[in-house]
C-alpha cells in the first residue's frame, strides 16, 4: 500500500517539477577576465589547477580530484578514472598535452551564470557559451587562440561550442574539463 501511494504521490508531483523545469530560461552568461572578482573558492581551485597543469604532472591533479565529493566530468561517457582518461585521449603518453590545453583554458576569460538550480558555475573559456555565429572580432581572437580556421568554422557549423571546457562551481568544486555538446 506503502509503495502505491508513493508512486501516486510520483505520478501527482513529477508534472509540475517537470513543467517549472522546461519554463526554466537559461540565463545569459557574464564575462569577465577579472580573476580578483571570482568567488575565494573559485580562485583557490583556479589557481590550484594552474599550479598542477604547470607541474607537468598529470597525477598533480589528483589531490584536487581527491579533495572533492565527486570528481570532474571529463567525458559525457563518465570513465571510472578521471585521470587515466586524460592521459589515454593526450597527444603524449604523459598527460602533457592536456594539462597545456587545461593551462590555456584557464587563462581565456571566464562566462558565469546560475543554473536552475540557482548554484553559479564559471565556465573556461568564455566561448563555451557564446554562439559561434556571433562572436566579435576580440571574441575570434581568443578562439584562434584555442583552435585553427577549420575546429571555428566547425563550431559555427555545429552552431555551437563542442570543443573543451573546464567548469568550477561558486563552492570551488572542479565540475568538469569536457569536449563536446
Amino acid at each position: 500500500m506503502r509503495l502505491a501511494l508513493a508512486f501516486a504521490a510520483l505520478v501527482v508531483l513529477a508534472p509540475p517539477a517537470l513543467s517549472q523545469e522546461e519554463d526554466w530560461v537559461w540565463p545569459v552568461p557574464q564575462i569577465s577576465s577579472d580573476i580578483s572578482a571570482l568567488p575565494a573558492p573559485v580562485q583557490a581551485t583556479r589557481q590550484a589547477l594552474i599550479d598542477a597543469a604547470r607541474s607537468g604532472d598529470i597525477d598533480a591533479l589528483q589531490p584536487i580530484i581527491a579533495a572533492q565529493d565527486f570528481p570532474p566530468n571529463v567525458s559525457f561517457g563518465a570513465p571510472d578514472d578521471a585521470l587515466a582518461y586524460l592521459k589515454d585521449i593526450s597527444e603524449d603518453d604523459e598527460g602533457r598535452q592536456i594539462l597545456g590545453l587545461l593551462l590555456e583554458l584557464l587563462d581565456q576569460p571566464y562566462a558565469f551564470h546560475p543554473d536552475s538550480g540557482g548554484e553559479t558555475y564559471y565556465i573556461w573559456p568564455y566561448l563555451a557559451e557564446l554562439d559561434p555565429n556571433a562572436l566579435t572580432p576580440e571574441q575570434e581572437v581568443d578562439a584562434y587562440r584555442l583552435l585553427d580556421r577549420a575546429g571555428i568554422e566547425e563550431q559555427k557549423d555545429f552552431g555551437g561550442w563542442f570543443y573543451w571546457r573546464t567548469i568550477i562551481s561558486e563552492s570551488g568544486e572542479w565540475s568538469a574539463f569536457v569536449a563536446g555538446d
